[in-house]
């Protein structure tokens, strides 16, 4: 795994050890599996797509988002996160260039160890990015918890996300930002936070994006140098 390093306000903090890979899936037109510490995603995106009449747009693509639970059936957690993911995707791509069809993406949860919609996030961007989806940017995402005491943690631990948690419970907030500009695509807060911590996370989410991007970019380049459609680029025949 690559480990991330981010500048955070205040001195440095350290993002969770990240692990992507792409192209696992033959069947799809694009797939990532990413891995954030002890969380894990399997995204796969099959686009364009054959769409049902009754969900049929003339003038953009159907985005369908599924998330998979990491056992049993999907509940309204999972709904709350395709709502979330579907957001993020409907702000990011170019569905005007695919009416009358569907853009697919599945989610499968493989384990939750905390952060977990910034992990669904960064896959779909990844498993979007192989698919060569065409977007206005790419995406990151940042979890951030603060303590009793009003402690940035960033990353925190799903023990730590948890409301029933006795020592120290965490109210969290994740942003998803875009490239460039950094501007915020979605966010979800759990728990009651103010103007100013909102606004502490998000520029923690700001500064974390440069290192996504980074990261992002060498997944594709790893997957690139070990496709020979690249590869042989340049090559004398």
């Amino acid at each position: 795994p690559q480990m991330l390093m981010a500048k955070m306000s205040g001195g440095s903090a350290q993002l969770k050890a990240m692990k992507a890979e792409l192209g696992l899936l033959s069947r799809a037109d694009g797939s990532a599996r990413v891995s954030q510490g002890g969380t894990a995603v399997l995204c796969a995106v099959y686009a364009p797509a054959e769409v049902k009449t009754s969900k049929e747009l003339p003038d953009r693509a159907t985005l369908e988002v599924t998330v998979r639970p990491e056992g049993g059936m999907s509940g309204p957690k999972e709904r709350l996160m395709e709502q979330f993911i579907s957001s993020v995707c409907e702000a990011a791509i170019a569905t005007e260039l695919h009416p009358h069809s569907a853009i697919s993406v599945t989610l499968q949860v493989e384990n939750d160890a905390g952060g977990l919609l910034s992990c669904l996030t960064h896959a779909c961007c990844l498993a979007m990015l192989d698919a060569c989806i065409p977007m206005s940017s790419v995406f990151s995402a940042l979890s951030c918890g603060f303590s009793r005491e009003g402690e940035l943690i960033v990353d925190p631990q799903l023990s730590q996300e948890n409301f029933t948690c006795k020592d120290d419970p965490m109210d969290v907030v994740t942003f998803v930002v875009n490239s460039g500009a950094h501007d915020v695509l979605a966010s979800y807060v759990s728990g009651a936070l103010d103007v100013k911590q909102l606004q502490q996370a998000l520029s923690a989410t700001q500064e974390a994006a440069v290192t996504m991007e980074s990261f992002y970019r060498k997944a594709l380049q790893r997957k690139l140098s070990k496709d020979p459609k690249f590869t042989s680029l340049g090559k004398p025949e």
